[in-house]
């Protein structure tokens, strides 16, 4: 094998090699925008997070979890939260569905329906009641508060 054949194999080498090396970091990034990974109308990621709060917010009130849900209220909403939500403490959750999160254009604020379902002693029947949330987050981090309204409440609460 002359030097110049050795050369060429080398680089072909080479070449193979940067070629795999490009083909795979190709396949991860399109299966990093597929699975959401890579936001690039969201770079700091603030629907993923509100997607987070909302979720975790909802479980907690479907739990009956109100103390610990109050922390995601505006602190200023906290003591009126925990007041409303005295009229559900005989109530048992059974379900809850959200609808689709869409952000404002300016990604500062959200609303979404969440129907829970639940009964109660006196009702033994399944209910649903639909809860408003008004989410919002101030200009300079991912922290998103929730301001709740619970439409029929004062129905539930009186059965």
């Amino acid at each position: 094998m002359t030097i110049s054949e050795a050369r060429s194999l080398s680089t072909r080498h080479v070449l193979r090699r940067s070629l795999l090396v490009a083909l795979a970091l190709g396949v991860m990034v399109s299966f990093g925008c597929a699975n959401g990974e890579i936001r690039l109308g969201d770079p700091f990621d603030r629907e993923f997070s509100l997607e987070e709060a909302q979720h975790r917010y909802s479980v907690l009130i479907r739990w009956s979890r109100f103390q610990q849900a109050k922390e995601f209220v505006a602190p200023e909403n906290r003591p009126a939260f925990l007041q409303s939500m005295k009229a559900l403490k005989h109530a048992r959750f059974i379900d809850f569905e959200s609808e689709a999160l869409e952000l404002d254009n300016e990604k500062q604020t959200a609303t979404i329906e969440v129907v829970y379902t639940l009964y109660t002693p006196s009702v033994p029947y399944e209910v649903e009641l639909t809860e408003t949330q008004n989410w919002s987050r101030d200009d300079y981090s991912n922290n998103w508060t929730v301001d709740s309204k619970f439409d029929s409440l004062n129905d539930i609460a009186s059965n």
